[in-house]
């Protein structure tokens, strides 16, 4: 397992920075797909993998910080409003060419977060490393994309909207190479209560995309097949690694 593979994080949110300071409405129906796709792919490696690696013991307390983890990120939403879901709704009262530094700020700490327990799997070499992975990039898509578009929006300046991708692209990279270097200080049942807090947030943000991201919660043939093609993938990969 190559720390190599850390380099990756980053393409998530950079792709779906540049697509967004491309062209906003060009990929606003596809994204709403590959919203379907991203959520469905990140509800199933967090059942298929994170919930059972966690969970082979009994212990209440990871439990309670599920929970902990599912309301952190609708205290977070306080402040982000929701973009880690891809939404990108016009704000209104955001100020033209300011940076709002409550939504950047809180996305970034969800993305540290999510890097922060993918450092400690590869110091284990654990095989759910990649499906953690994939899946980090590839929420950070949407979630980059909807950023960007509000914050191109608000008429921040080209120099602007690049360093914020910038550094808003290495949030989860810094999150793993600090768990990395912490590893060897921190106790290994530490990492296992934090990925508990990440799996709450995970769960919280793949069922929003799914529910909230269709009309009338129905959803149509195409965003039925990316949601059987999210589960799958990630079907697929958790098995495939584990053998």
């Amino acid at each position: 397992m190559s720390v190599w593979w850390f380099l990756l994080l980053p393409i998530g949110p950079l792709l779906g920075s540049f697509l967004a300071i491309k062209s906003v409405k060009k990929y606003a129906k596809e994204l709403n797909w590959f919203l379907a796709f991203a959520g469905a792919y990140l509800l199933g490696i967090t059942l298929l993998n994170l919930i059972p690696e966690v969970f082979q013991h009994f212990d209440p307390y990871k439990g309670l910080l599920v929970l902990l983890g599912f309301f952190f990120q609708i205290f977070l939403e306080r402040y982000s409003e929701g973009i880690e879901h891809g939404h990108m709704h016009v704000h209104h009262h955001l100020k033209n060419k300011v940076i709002p530094i409550g939504i950047v700020a809180s996305l970034s700490l969800h993305s540290f977060t999510e890097g922060f327990p993918l450092g400690a799997q590869w110091v284990n070499q654990n095989p759910n490393f990649y499906s953690l992975l994939f899946g980090i990039i590839i929420h950070e898509i949407p979630a980059a994309f909807a950023l960007l578009s509000i914050l191109k929006g608000i008429h921040l300046s080209g120099f602007a909207l690049r360093n914020i991708s910038l550094v808003y692209g290495s949030m989860a990279l810094l999150g793993a190479g600090m768990s990395v270097y912490l590893k060897s200080s921190i106790n290994e049942e530490f990492f296992e209560y934090f990925m508990a807090f990440v799996i709450g947030t995970f769960l919280h943000i793949s069922t929003t995309i799914l529910f909230e991201n269709s009309e009338q919660h129905h959803f149509s043939k195409q965003k039925l097949f990316a949601v059987l093609l999210g589960i799958g993938i990630a079907a697929a990969i958790s098995i495939g690694f584990h053998h």
